[in-house]
């Protein structure tokens, strides 16, 4: 009888040594923060055409984001109604390249947290970050990550990991990008692109391992953002820029 209850406890020992947990990220920004409310507003503004234009990016999050990288190596900027996320865990340098050669684009630039207010409460808080770097356009993105057991019902708050040899665990990442007028705040497109991975608990033996499928989820998402942006620009310059449209089209 002492030999079973014996190996009971080190059974349990053993599970409660192998189970972890991982704390998912924080929200997406609210990009509706960055475009008009009002139906007026919204027609009053106008776009500027600026082509060939230089473009900002900026990654956006909800205030107070983290996750377990930013967590370790630090990269998030500001407070009020969003923060700004300056570490690069997108590999955006090698994935934005693709931008840069799309007719009438001059280039495409990073904001920093020199260029940014402490408390950022609005869309003129980055567009004016953008235009000190003399960027035409700001193209504004925020990721959604949410974690889900078998049943893909609700978010978990908590992901318990190395338990369940049957439960599995997908990671949902929705990309979501505004592209604005720096002068005038002008919505020129919106963009949005969902990656999703999903395997068994056992295989993420630690919240280390759990945050790297985030990051590669999430880096799938901003991909395919971007390729749908690259895919779009033709369209997007035969609205705004017809003239420069057909004589980049003329040329190829």
């Amino acid at each position: 009888m002492c030999m079973r209850i014996g190996v009971v406890i080190l059974a349990l020992m053993v599970m409660s040594g192998c189970a972890s947990s991982y704390i998912p990220p924080g929200e997406k920004a609210d990009l509706n923060k960055f475009a008009p409310q009002d139906i007026q507003d919204a027609f009053a503004v106008k776009a500027t055409n600026p082509f060939p234009a230089a473009i900002a990016a900026v990654r956006v999050q909800a205030p107070n984001y983290s996750n377990r990288y930013l967590e370790q190596n630090g990269g998030r900027h500001g407070s009020g109604q969003y923060s700004v996320i300056l570490t690069k865990e997108l590999n955006e340098e090698a994935v934005l390249a693709e931008v840069g050669p799309l007719p009438q684009v001059k280039g495409v630039v990073s904001i920093n947290r020199l260029l940014l207010p402490d408390t950022l409460d609005s869309d003129e808080d980055i567009r004016v970050a953008a235009a000190r770097l003399q960027a035409d356009l700001v193209f504004l993105y925020t990721l959604d990550t949410a974690f889900y057991d078998n049943d893909l019902s609700t978010p978990l708050k908590v992901v318990t990991l190395g338990l369940s040899p049957t439960n599995k665990i997908t990671a949902v990442t929705t990309c979501s990008a505004l592209l604005l007028d720096t002068r005038t705040g002008y919505l020129y497109s919106a963009y949005e692109a969902t990656e999703k991975a999903t395997t068994l608990s056992t295989s993420w033996g630690s919240a280390d391992t759990a945050d790297e499928v985030r990051r590669e989820t999430e880096q799938k998402a901003f991909k395919k953002l971007v390729e749908s942006v690259a895919a779009s620009w033709p369209q997007l310059l035969q609205r705004h820029a017809p003239q420069q449209a057909n004589a980049a089209t003329a040329v190829q």
